[in-house]
């Protein structure tokens, strides 16, 4: 277990630096394990080296899939990823693998659901600036219309701050950053 690490890369670093095996799981804070999950589960050798992305359901909007899920990290690769993109995760070969990893668990807090939020429909978002994507707009109109009222607000505010900068990836970078989170959601009150 680690904890008490700044920032994704570097916690993800220091999770890969724990063990000496090819492959880690990652489970972050968010996630509540499904019991039955297999921990027995192998990736293909065979294959490129890549990331595994397993499937988590979220309540409150109803969807499943990789957000927040566990994925099963390529060890060697982890070490590799400097967070360039917007998501740490799909910045690398990866693939999803539809086992139900877990339940989507962001308590009542509505500063971690914002945050979690906003950062995922900036991201499905940028996904659909590159390319016309069914399921991404579904999961995206999905956020903006179910949920709490927290993240109902931050699904549209990541919509209004994305329209806002013409999807500038540098700009949409600084939600990889909570501190920078919490600012721009102070300065919409």
């Amino acid at each position: 277990r680690v904890t008490n690490v700044k920032g994704r890369v570097n916690s993800f670093h220091r999770a890969a630096d724990a063990t000496d095996s090819r492959w880690i799981f990652i489970v972050t804070a968010k996630l509540k394990v499904n019991a039955q999950f297999d921990f027995g589960w192998q990736p293909d050798m065979l294959q490129q080296p890549k990331h595994y992305v397993f499937h988590a359901h979220n309540p409150m909007t109803g969807l499943e899939y990789g957000h927040v899920a566990m994925v099963a990290y390529n060890r060697m690769m982890l070490y590799e990823n400097d967070g360039g993109g917007l998501d740490f995760t799909l910045n690398q070969a990866h693939e999803v693998v539809p086992l139900l990893s877990g339940t989507v668990n962001m308590g009542n807090d509505d500063t971690v659901i914002w945050r979690t939020t906003f950062r995922e429909v900036i991201k499905l978002k940028h996904r659909l600036s590159q390319m016309p994507d069914i399921e991404a707009s579904h999961r995206l109109r999905k956020w903006c219309t179910q949920g709490t009222p927290a993240s109902m607000q931050a699904a549209n505010d990541a919509v209004e701050y994305y329209d806002s900068v013409d999807g500038e990836f540098e700009k949409l970078k600084l939600s990889y950053e909570w501190e920078w989170l919490d600012q721009y959601r102070n300065s919409l009150s």
